[in-house]
């Protein structure tokens, strides 16, 4: 058995119900490997939930879930009331407000740079080189797959494998680690669930977004910037969907698509902006980190929100206006500063090279 399912095991087994928290958006490889992480714990014996912060909002999202009938509640506070543990699975922060104080972490997974703020965990799990969470918990399932029945292990395969899919564009970019995971997925999944799911077209109100970024837009340089206007909050996940569309139809070497979110729910207005790079030693994390640290990046993806609630009062029109203004003025002086975040991640891509090579 992998030592890190070892460990994994040892950190959960000493609670009785655990909850699993999607703190940020809930895409294929949040929850398919927060759904693995429930299965797993069942032949532990140990409770378990899903809970998202936010509502799914892709159509081809919500028939995933429909069709491996994966179980998500949706909670905004994340209350944790009868549950003894947490786990956080694909994002970088695994501090909670109202919840980690209140219950420990049982496990954080993750494959972004891991956030300066993140809290002690039993069980730490972040690989910056892999491309999904969902190929990280794919080691837990191998190595405990004859403990599951035929039913959950080809359920799981097909979410695990749906997920690794999503975050790797098709597998573009993906690790050594998450084309392991795919190929000892691929003996188990449902291949007519997959093949299904990527049949399924975006919907209208996604691809009316889309033509109203193409309608507006600022190009910088080798850099391209979109903005959409006020869009709803059960549409949010458009943005990145329309960021992955304009990155592969067009030559630019970046592109941003920004949009201003009202969550009705929260009473909560922000700027939602969603970055793809086709340069690999782009430090999109870094760069984002300097204007708000909720945010974040890996290599070729990032995004980050910022509140405006203040502002939420103010005309929609001029709000806009100010807002859009504001991004566009950051997003060009970045690219004018980018060579220095480009010079990072080629040291840091050259230190990882060296200390690869002193560990042989």
């Amino acid at each position: 058995m992998d030592e890190s399912t070892e460990k994994f095991l040892s950190a959960v087994k000493k609670y009785k119900k655990i909850l699993i928290a999607i703190v940020g958006s809930p895409d294929p490889d949040a929850i398919a490997s927060s759904f693995a992480i429930m299965e797993i714990l069942k032949i532990q014996k140990i409770d378990s939930a899903i809970v998202s912060q936010r509502e799914v909002s892709l159509s081809q999202n919500r028939a995933f879930m429909k069709l491996l009938k994966i179980p998500m509640k949706v909670d905004s506070q994340f209350h944790c009331d009868g549950f003894d543990a947490y786990i956080v699975t694909d994002f970088q922060l695994n501090l909670i407000k109202n919840v980690s104080e209140k219950i420990p972490c049982a496990a954080h997974i993750d494959h972004h740079e891991p956030d300066k703020n993140r809290i002690p965990a039993d069980f730490t799990l972040i690989r910056t080189d892999c491309g999904s969470t969902s190929a990280l918990v794919t080691t837990f399932v191998k190595d405990l797959k004859d403990e599951l029945n035929a039913k959950d292990l080809q359920l799981i395969s097909t979410a695990l494998m749906f997920g690794i899919q999503t975050d790797t564009d098709s597998c573009i970019h993906a690790s050594e680690t998450d084309l392991e995971a795919i190929n000892f997925l691929s003996q188990f999944a449902n291949s007519k669930i997959i093949n299904k799911l990527n049949g399924i077209h975006f919907s209208e109100t996604t691809m009316s977004y889309y033509n109203r970024a193409l309608k507006n837009q600022t190009l910088y340089k080798d850099w391209c910037f979109y903005g959409i206007g006020f869009i709803d909050i059960l549409h949010r996940d458009s943005i990145a969907v329309i960021a992955d569309l304009l990155l592969r139809k067009n030559s630019h070497r970046l592109v941003a698509v920004y949009s201003i979110i009202y969550d009705e729910d929260m009473k909560e207005v922000y700027l939602d902006v969603s970055l793809r790079t086709k340069s690999k030693t782009l430090d999109l994390n870094s760069m984002i980190k300097k204007i708000t640290p909720s945010g974040g990046g890996r290599t070729f993806k990032g995004a980050y929100q910022v509140n405006l609630n203040y502002f939420r009062f103010t005309d929609k029109n001029h709000l806009w206006s100010l807002v859009e203004e504001a991004t566009i003025d950051w997003l060009k002086r970045s690219r004018d500063s980018s060579y220095l975040h480009e010079f990072s991640g080629i040291a840091k891509s050259f230190l990882n090279r060296i200390m690869d090579f002193l560990k042989k």
